[in-house]
């Protein structure tokens, strides 16, 4: 049986599976220019159905590429829109984590085409020159 592709509530969120992948990306972390309304469609409130991709179970676990570098705690975050898992803290992937987590799984994966929109997602030089700080991370790894 295929493993699926999300998980549907917080329940298995800790540091070691956080929130990875569009999820992650779109989710409005504060001092981020990236994430707005298009969390909606990955965390619904009326429905109580969050759609999460979990590193280590969804996506590759790249701890040995990035260690834990961008995951961050989003526990008090996600408690304001009435996110939460009695007694536990929930992790993401910071934008650049969460797309550096995306190009890895794409890098070696079968997939001709990269579903990540660098332009859209880090539109100012700067932030593309943290996303490639944190690839640069995993280079040791690479060769």
């Amino acid at each position: 049986m295929r493993q699926p592709l999300f998980d549907f509530d917080l329940k298995r969120v800790s540091s070691e599976h956080y929130v990875t992948g569009k999820a992650a990306i779109n989710f409005p972390h504060s001092g981020s220019t990236t994430g707005g309304w298009h969390y909606l469609s990955y965390f619904d409130r009326v429905s109580g159905v969050a759609k999460v991709s979990l590193a280590g179970i969804h996506y590759p676990d790249t701890t040995a590429f990035f260690s834990d570098l961008g995951i961050i705690d989003v526990t008090e975050q996600m408690a304001k829109p009435g996110w939460s898992v009695e007694g536990r803290q929930l992790h993401m992937a910071d934008h650049y984590r969460a797309a550096a987590d995306m190009i890895k799984r794409w890098a070696f994966s079968e997939s001709a085409n990269c579903n990540l929109e660098v332009d859209e997602w880090f539109p100012s030089p700067s932030e593309k020159q943290q996303l490639l700080k944190v690839l640069d991370v995993a280079e040791p790894e690479l060769f």
